[in-house]
């Protein structure tokens, strides 16, 4: 007993500290890389901080049995994902067991804050404070990057800033979530509140604005618009730092013209619309024609038919080179459905996705249920695992990991819709709307990137979201529900 009450005695301070680790394990695995050393320690210290977190969550939890029910789940997810990839060869099952374990992160870690928050009344403060450290921690190695020149830039044309993290989705998702949570929570905490609120929002802002993503700039806008209409509806007396608020998310809607990921924007539109010059002169005038009048995918004219592809074949050659070699020219182009885009070629989150249509749709039934192996999606040390989290959960740990995964993600969504039905005045509250921005500018980046689901540091922080919107929920006590003022 006094060891357990001395475990639940630290729950705060492990809640903060697990959230302050997760920039600090970024920076290390950075810096390990440019380097050019092994990740081996940042990965081993990151599966030893999952693994510790795991144990102390099971130790101080008083219903064991959904850790039970948990691993359950997760084990016949994965051992049908492991029969599934011996059906073609498993060539690098270690790797492809890390894959998994980052996925498993998510929900594992999630259960584990509930559990911690459950256990002391001083938890969730603790996930805020951790958050708010988190976000300045990350705030200061971009600062410190780019005054030491060692920035690595957003995108190669050396656009934007980044600071010392490798994935640019990861960290566009991390500040859109820390950013709306740490500014409620500034504003809820007793005065004064008007210096760290504004320096919060202007350097929120400031890094939302030079990371140069166009999910980055939409963060601005719905952080602005979700906080600003919370405060007028709930929280009327705090009217003056809406006004504020509502002038910042405006002054940076119009910089938009003059912003570096326009800049960006137009830039690679030039590039494309030179490389689309040069495909269209290695169409002869011929072939062109062709194309115009006959339609490619009508093969009741074989003759044309098999001219087109004849025709096509160089150029599908040269854009997508591993597809023809490895599916057939024919096929290929049916899944470009015949395209002469540049566009269509070069959008690298396309060709992923098509790259992984193509393969599942050569591989066993049972693939379709529990996923491919990793190593199958590298072909000629070109990397074709998908930029989108949810299409990469189904390719990867098929129809099965990805239902099970919805299944755990729609709870959450399903507290937040109970909640407000069942008392709307009760429970939005401006920390509610923060954990609800939060909550859909992450899985917004889940869906368009693959920068959430299976990346170590943004889960951590979804996993906090989540267990904050079931603290808000089920665990917090209410005062009684006042009208707003």
């Amino acid at each position: 007993m006094k060891r357990s009450s001395r475990l639940q005695a630290c729950i705060p301070h492990l809640i903060t500290l697990l959230l302050l680790l997760q920039p600090v394990m970024d920076v290390i695995s950075f810096w390990l890389q440019q380097l050019g050393m092994s990740n081996a320690p940042s990965l081993l210290l990151r599966f030893g901080v999952l693994g510790l977190t795991v144990l102390l969550g099971y130790l101080l939890s008083d219903r064991k049995k959904i850790y039970w029910i948990a691993a359950a789940i997760c084990g016949c997810i994965g051992a049908g994902h492991i029969i599934a990839c011996l059906q073609v060869g498993y060539v690098n099952p270690v790797s492809d067991l890390i894959n998994y374990i980052r996925v498993l992160q998510l929900p594992v870690t999630t259960i584990c804050l509930i559990t911690f928050l459950r256990q002391h009344e001083d938890g969730f403060q603790a996930m805020q404070r951790g958050l708010a450290g988190a976000l300045l921690l990350t705030l200061g190695v971009e600062l410190i990057s780019v005054l030491t020149g060692t920035d690595p830039h957003t995108y190669k044309d050396g656009t934007g800033v980044l600071g010392w993290f490798q994935n640019t989705n990861s960290q566009s998702s991390n500040l859109c979530v820390l950013t709306p949570i740490v500014l409620a929570w500034v504003m809820t905490r007793q005065r004064p509140r008007w210096i760290p609120f504004l320096i919060c929002a202007v350097s929120g802002f400031l890094a939302l604005f030079f990371f140069s993503t166009r999910l980055a700039y939409f963060g601005i806008g719905a952080i602005g618009v979700g906080l600003v209409f919370t405060i007028l509806l709930v929280r009327r007396r705090d009217w003056k730092f809406a006004v504020v608020l509502a002038a910042l998310t405006l002054t940076f809607a119009a910089l938009l013209p003059i912003s570096p990921m326009m800049d960006h924007m137009r830039a690679n539109n030039f590039i494309q619309n030179q490389r689309q010059g040069f495909l269209d002169r290695q169409l002869d005038d011929e072939i062109d024609e062709v194309l115009k009048k006959e339609d490619p995918k009508d093969r009741t004219d074989a003759q044309t038919h098999q001219r087109i592809v004849h025709a096509l074949t160089p150029i599908y050659r040269f854009y997508v080179k591993d597809f023809v070699e490895l599916f057939g020219p024919e096929r290929t182009m049916e899944i470009y459905d015949y395209s002469t885009s540049v566009r269509d070629f070069a959008s690298l989150r396309k060709k992923k996705l098509q790259y992984a249509a193509l393969l599942m749709g050569e591989s066993p039934v049972l693939s379709e249920f529990f996923g491919l192996e990793l190593s199958r999606f590298t072909v000629n040390n070109q990397i074709y695992d998908v930029e989108n989290d949810f299409h990469g959960i189904f390719y990867l740990f098929g129809g099965v990991g990805l239902a099970a995964l919805l299944a755990f993600l729609l709870y959450f969504l399903w507290l937040i819709l109970y909640a407000l039905k069942k008392d709307a005045k009760k429970y939005y509250t401006l920390e509610a709307a923060s954990y609800g921005v939060a909550l859909i500018l992450c899985l917004l980046h889940a869906y368009c990137t693959a920068g959430v689901l299976r990346r170590p540091n943004a889960s951590v922080y979804l996993a906090a979201v989540l267990a904050g919107i079931y603290y808000l929920v089920r665990l917090r006590p209410y005062p009684e529900t006042e009208q707003a003022k």
